[in-house]
């Protein structure tokens, strides 16, 4: 697709959105935010907030990185926790992770940029074995992830005011259990 036709797209996404809202929508949170939860989640273009919740706006604060790595976005994770003050922090990592793949895989001949996001993943796999497939990585990088996220945010989880969850969105049925599904691994 040329850019003009992407750019086509996105001005009739916008209208199609608008045909669907009244003024009442907009008014509701117009002048602040009050997000429920804030996501941590993948790049990835085939993962989205739309996949939690029908309609995100003003339910989600959502982070996006390579992986869905704490450390590449600690500012972000701190506003919705700290300033928004949002009770849940969901850790979203998902099937087919390119991020994950290319850590298991070298990525050595990868642009300066992309190689320092992704070796902020080694900690998460210091304990692999050579066997761990995709799916047991992809795992044990939200788990991981999770840890991570408890020991910053500890004194937040032990005052009651937030939970934080790892979860794996499976769009492509690795786990058998259906497309699209969103598997909780740490829920209370």
């Amino acid at each position: 697709m040329i850019p003009s036709d992407v750019i086509a797209m996105i001005r009739k996404g916008n209208q199609t959105f608008l045909e669907n809202k009244q003024a009442d929508y907009f008014k509701n949170h117009a002048g602040a935010q009050s997000p429920l939860i804030t996501l941590l989640t993948c790049s990835d273009s085939r993962v989205q907030p739309t996949t939690i919740l029908p309609d995100p706006v003003n339910k989600i604060f959502s982070i996006q990185n390579i992986g869905n790595q704490v450390s590449n976005s600690e500012g972000s994770l701190d506003y919705g926790i700290l300033h928004l003050k949002t009770p849940v922090l969901l850790i979203l990592g998902h099937a087919d992770c390119g991020a994950i793949k290319a850590y298991a895989a070298g990525f050595d001949k990868e642009p300066r940029t992309i190689q320092r996001e992704l070796n902020n993943l080694h900690p998460a796999f210091l304990n692999e074995t050579e066997d761990m497939g995709i799916i047991e990585r992809i795992r044990k990088n939200i788990n991981y992830q999770v840890q991570v996220a408890q020991a910053k945010y500890s004194e937040q989880v032990k005052k009651g005011e937030l939970a934080i969850v790892g979860a794996f969105y499976d769009f492509a049925n690795s786990l058998g259990e259906g497309h699209g599904k969103l598997h909780l691994l740490n829920a209370l």
